[in-house]
């Protein structure tokens, strides 16, 4: 009991009303062992306990409604593989305007088609695809309207560094960043158009939403941690069904020292939720049209899935798992 006194005891930042309400939100959700008697004593109070109690009960349903405790806090919208020029329309996304916190894109926002290995009928080069996915990125930005958007690059992104690695001197790869990801979101961009004698300049995304409110942060690696999910796109892929999300919470078991409760998962094209223990596993699928892409023709691999994942958080950065879901797209 002296130790319950003790940790309610009033802090000096405290008003009145913030004591009282942090002891009603400990008793009401049995953090504490005093009874209602001893915290009114405590605090002073010339009601009866009784009109104590049923005042925390509106003090916890305004601390659910702002805090998200046992409730949603964070909502992140995740979307994975747009493989731009092959990006599905944003306005699929309509129904989660303005009431995203965070949208999380999970790696592989351009296709990087020209440099790939695979034969190619057509030809797309990587400044089309910087130029439009740029654009693309804003406009999803403005649309869905988040208070923060976080970016990880995903394998098709990183054949940027691995064409000039196989192609230019190494002293001038110090030049070229890893990716088109830090071009477009961090440092922007020139379009040399030796033809016309012209230069275009494109401003970083950071630079586009700098006033706007809205926090744009690109992470140049394949993961991001947010609260306690992992959001991966590795290189590493197994063609079974949540296999490669499997093997990625192997991974990050071996090396995350924090405890994290869902693995998020991108370069699959596949869909696919289930549980490992105490743990979320999740492939969200791809957004973007993967008729179109044609990588698989005549390879009896499985279909390929499009879809996106929504993550639920608490206050704590848990996983709220009944509002925790993936999005099959037809």
């Amino acid at each position: 009991m002296v130790d319950d006194i003790n940790n309610l005891h009033r802090l000096d930042s405290e008003s009145d009303f913030e004591w009282k309400l942090r002891c009603c939100l400990a008793k009401k959700r049995r953090e504490t062992d005093m009874d209602w008697v001893e915290i009114r004593d405590m605090l002073g109070l010339s009601i009866t306990p009784d009109q104590l109690r049923k005042q925390a009960v509106g003090y916890e349903e305004y601390d659910n409604y702002i805090n998200g405790y046992n409730g949603v806090a964070t909502t992140i919208l995740s979307i994975s593989d747009l493989h731009v020029p092959f990006q599905l329309n944003y306005e699929v996304l309509e129904k989660y305007r303005n009431n995203m916190d965070i949208l999380q894109i999970n790696g592989d926002v351009v296709d990087c088609q020209a440099l790939s290995k695979f034969p190619k009928q057509y030809r797309i080069s990587p400044m089309e695809e910087m130029i439009q996915g740029r654009q693309y990125l804003i406009d999803l930005i403005k649309y869905i309207n988040p208070k923060k958007v976080v970016c990880n690059y995903g394998n098709h992104d990183i054949r940027f560094a691995n064409y000039f690695a196989k192609n230019i001197d190494t002293d001038i790869l110090q030049l070229q960043p890893n990716t088109s990801l830090e071009l477009i979101f961090e440092d922007g961009f020139r379009n040399y158009d030796k033809l016309n004698r012209t230069k275009t300049w494109y401003e970083p995304v950071t630079s586009v939403f700098e006033d706007t409110g809205i926090e744009v942060k690109f992470v140049d690696n394949w993961k991001v941690k947010i609260g306690k999910t992992w959001f991966v796109h590795p290189l590493a892929y197994r063609s079974n069904i949540l296999a490669t999300a499997d093997k990625a919470k192997d991974y990050l078991q071996d090396t995350d020292r924090e405890s994290f409760d869902c693995v998020v998962m991108a370069h699959t094209h596949s869909v696919g939720d289930s549980e490992k223990g105490y743990i979320r596993l999740i492939e969200q699928g791809a957004f973007c049209n993967v008729d179109k892409m044609r990588y698989s023709d005549g390879k009896l691999q499985k279909p390929q899935k499009k879809g996106f994942a929504i993550i639920a958080q608490d206050k704590n950065g848990s996983l709220i798992k009944d509002k925790t879901k993936v999005v099959v797209l037809d």
